[in-house]
């Protein structure tokens, strides 16, 4: 998988009480024996349940001792973020700790990577109901310190999505945003090392991205610089259904090498699939140029057509540095899909895609890569109420990609399972 530039090491989650320690354990409850998915095999386990409100994960080593670590916030009451760490003992077993709890508004999505320059990874955030964007230093050897809170921005309406990454050149990551009823794509200069008690310098992208979603970075016109990735989901309007005009879109920018005074060209990869939402670059064809996979679908508003709702993988066309051309190709259906993420599932040397379907799909699944085009989908899990985020990681070390995923409440449209789960990959059938 190829994503140069993310500096992105994204997901997830949760635990059940142990008792007098005050410690949460996270293991094997509600676990499921393994079942075949396809040519492989899962074992599926709950990480929590009965959250409050839960979008949002990412994965990385955050204590140093070489797994996976977890994060996750949940919402209490709808109004109180608390953000969780979740260290992992090597095999899929987590303690929960708190990182910080007691913050007003809706912590979702985030990113990990080293923000402050010290060898360690630090978590930067979205406050989706407070239109801002923090991020908390890891405290290094002793991780169970309080994590130093820091503000990026205050200036970021309804805050959905944040990318990390080195974009303008000068050694440490800036921050890049999408807003989902602002329609704002912002990037955010880091202060500099000594200067991180500021906010960071606020620069707007573009203004017309009608609920702009999904965020990822990769260099797709091959010049050395990181350009970004984002959709807009759009919104059909009343009454025509078949409107050209629904506004959803992806597309990437291409990163004007002096970010601070340049202009973000804006190029078009899709614009007549409606209802684009979750996805991220990745080399799936083998050929050394990202391409991207993306989730279609979400909601009836985005596009009543529900035939329509799809998993596809967009297709770099360049033969070298330059604007690419892409082609769409279908990997499957999935009504009310939401997010696409990819990698080797089954080992077998080329790039699988896992996928989520929100509310009224409530499923994940995962798209085998058959070869010469085509795709075999396999059911993971029905029932998942309201399934949004979802990753690939190896949480047991075992060097198999297991799939994490998380399911909300559907904004009020479904009883959503307001959990966390994973599936453990046991391999390949024999």
């Amino acid at each position: 998988m190829k994503n140069t530039w993310s500096g992105i090491l994204v997901r997830w989650c949760v635990g059940v009480m142990i008792a007098a320690s005050g410690l949460l354990f996270v293991g094997l409850t509600d676990a499921r024996l393994p079942s075949a998915v396809g040519p492989v095999q899962f074992s599926e386990e709950l990480l929590v349940g009965k959250l409050g409100y839960v979008f949002g994960v990412a994965a990385a080593d955050l204590d140093g001792d070489g797994d996976l670590d977890l994060t996750s916030p949940d919402i209490q009451n709808k109004s109180i973020s608390t953000l969780y760490l979740f260290r992992n003992n090597g095999r899929g077993k987590f303690n929960r700790e708190v990182l910080f709890a007691g913050e007003p508004g809706w912590f979702e999505r985030h990113a990990i990577a080293d923000i402050d320059g010290n060898g360690t990874p630090d978590v930067a955030i979205v406050n989706n109901q407070k239109s801002n964007v923090v991020w908390f230093a890891n405290p290094g050897t002793v991780i169970d310190r309080p994590w130093r809170r820091h503000v990026i921005t205050d200036n970021c309406p309804r805050a959905y999505n944040v990318a990390l990454a080195d974009l303008d050149g000068d050694g440490d990551l800036d921050a890049a945003t999408t807003g989902y009823t602002s329609h704002l794509v912002t990037w955010y200069e880091h202060p500099g090392k000594g200067r991180l008690d500021r906010g960071w310098t606020r620069r707007v992208i573009d203004k017309e991205m009608r609920e702009a979603r999904s965020l990822s970075v990769s260099d797709f016109d091959r010049d050395g610089l990181p350009d970004l990735l984002v959709t807009a989901v759009g919104l059909m309007p009343r009454g025509q259904p078949e409107s050209p005009d629904h506004n959803s879109r992806v597309v990437w920018y291409r990163n004007p090498g002096k970010p601070a005074s340049g202009k973000w060209s804006r190029h078009v990869i899709e614009d007549r699939l409606p209802a684009a939402i979750h996805g991220q670059p990745v080399d799936l064809d083998a050929d050394g140029d990202p391409d991207v996979v993306m989730a279609h679908g979400m909601r009836v508003e985005s596009d009543p057509k529900i035939s329509r709702h799809q998993v596809a993988w967009y297709e770099n066309m360049s033969t070298g540095k330059g604007v690419p051309r892409w082609r769409r190709h279908q990997v499957g259906r999935l009504p009310f899909a939401f997010e696409a993420t990819a990698g080797d599932i089954d080992a077998d040397g080329d790039i699988d895609i896992a996928a989520t379907a929100w509310s009224k799909g409530d499923r994940v699944v995962w798209f085998e890569n058959a070869g010469s085009g085509r795709w075999i989908q396999h059911v993971v899990r029905t029932d998942f109420r309201a399934a949004n985020q979802v990753i690939l990681a190896d949480l047991d070390g075992d060097r198999r990609l297991d799939i994490v995923a998380g399911a909300d409440d559907g904004s009020r449209r479904v009883k959503g399972s307001l959990e966390l789960r994973w599936w453990r990959n046991t391999g390949t059938r024999r």
